[in-house]
């Protein structure tokens, strides 16, 4: 049966981050399977896809500022307009800011359910990011009053999680209590890794609806990584970065225990730019194998240098919520090195290799990897992982969700 989804982001589209490159490929594999999706998203910066239909709603935001401060205007007149311009079957918020609010506003004007996606886990920027207390106040003053004013409804009390399972201090735990509030107030949730729904039902008390829905490689991104040539002619072992230049990244060890190992046979390609740039510079001064590629902006070049790389490395800990680049390096084939074990989406012990997060075990990482036959090992076992990462079977978890969801609506009437 086809459905009628209405998506619901304040990120601006396509262009925002890896949420505004989830959403895209959301849009395009419900579609493939004959679903009617309806994007609702900011009139700024806006690229238009060339499939499903689009609604442009205001936003408060000066421009200049991350994309992240965008608020979709959520007022009851703004979710009455936009549920007279058409019917849906489901909503399906993906950020918790004026998305969620309309979002909640929205599906009970038209009696439908509510799903909202927790992309991102702000929890993980408290160790690294100067005033990312601000985004857990945020939540505190302004998101979860405004969602208790669209949605009135009694709640179980929420809790803290344990300082054993989250590490990030008190704001983190705070964080996490507050998505638990958010989750109780919409009727299920999905998140890309289990160890967020295990953090957002042990802050609820017990277990909410909700779904494990990783985001697949995008479709364009596997075709430019297919069409690639492998065209290195050296005998170098080539580490691979891609990503933001960003303190909660932790570069600055990837680069520290790169250079520790102390590898002749080896170089370190990073692929990114941000406002660590100067600083990354200065820790690799002096090193003629680590290259900086800064800033790629199309599919093919990202994947020319997976398709001519021999490990992807990952030195993020505790902050990625999924980490999509584990995906695109699954398909291309490459053996990935990471140090966050909650990073489960992408990863196996055949086909990564997990290290501690401090530079020695790092470093031993990178000695480990130096091994040929270790690599081909591991280039093998990835291709195991790949279909379950298809955004094919992305997409298909979240209509099995939609389905699940109206089936309970209707259920209780």
């Amino acid at each position: 049966m086809s459905l009628r989804v209405a998506v619901i982001i304040d990120d601006f589209f396509p262009a925002s981050g890896g949420i505004g490159r989830s959403v895209q490929t959301q849009l395009e594999e419900l579609t493939a399977l004959g679903h009617e999706v309806t994007l609702i998203a900011p009139d700024r910066h806006l690229q238009k896809p060339r499939l499903g239909r689009i609604i442009e709603c205001p936003t408060i935001y000066l421009e200049g500022l991350p994309a992240h401060l965008s608020v979709l205007h959520c007022s009851d007149r703004r979710a009455r307009l936009i549920s007279a311009a058409g019917r849906f079957d489901i909503v399906h918020s993906q950020t918790e800011r004026g998305a969620l609010v309309l979002g909640s506003r929205l599906a009970q004007l038209q009696n439908i359910p509510h799903l909202h996606t927790f992309h991102a886990n702000i929890a993980g920027t408290h160790q690294t990011v100067r005033g990312s207390i601000f985004g857990t106040l945020s939540y505190l003053l302004l998101v979860l009053p405004a969602l208790r004013a669209a949605k009135q409804i009694d709640t179980a009390a929420t809790r803290l999680p344990s300082a054993r399972r989250e590490t990030g201090g008190l704001a983190a735990r705070f964080d996490w209590k507050s998505f638990a509030q958010i989750a109780q107030r919409v009727d299920a949730y999905t998140v890309p890794s289990p160890f967020m729904r295990d953090l957002i039902d042990e802050a609820a008390g017990d277990p909410l609806p909700s779904y494990v829905v990783p985001t697949g490689y995008n479709r364009g991104m596997k075709d430019a990584i297919d069409a690639a040539p492998r065209e290195r002619g050296d005998e170098k072992v080539r580490f691979l970065s891609i990503g933001r230049l960003a303190k909660e990244k932790r570069l600055d060890v990837l680069i520290k225990a790169f250079r520790s190992a102390d590898l002749p046979d080896a170089e370190l390609v990073i692929v990114g730019d941000g406002d660590q740039r100067d600083v990354l510079k200065r820790l690799a001064e002096g090193a003629d194998n680590i290259d900086f590629r800064w800033h790629l902006s199309s599919l093919q070049a990202i994947a020319y240098e997976l398709v001519n790389a021999d490990a992807l490395v990952l030195s993020s800990y505790r902050f990625d919520s999924q980490a999509l680049v584990i995906s695109e390096a699954v398909a291309a084939g490459l053996p990935v090195m990471y140090c966050d074990a909650r990073l489960t989406v992408g990863t196996s012990a055949d086909a990564s290799l997990l290290t501690g997060p401090d530079v020695s075990s790092m470093a031993n990482g990178f000695r480990t990897l130096m091994d040929p036959q270790r690599r081909r090992a591991m280039s093998s076992a990835s291709a195991k992982l790949l279909p379950d990462l298809s955004p094919e079977r992305t997409a298909e978890r979240y209509v099995a969700a939609y389905n699940d969801l109206i089936e309970r609506k209707a259920t209780r009437g």
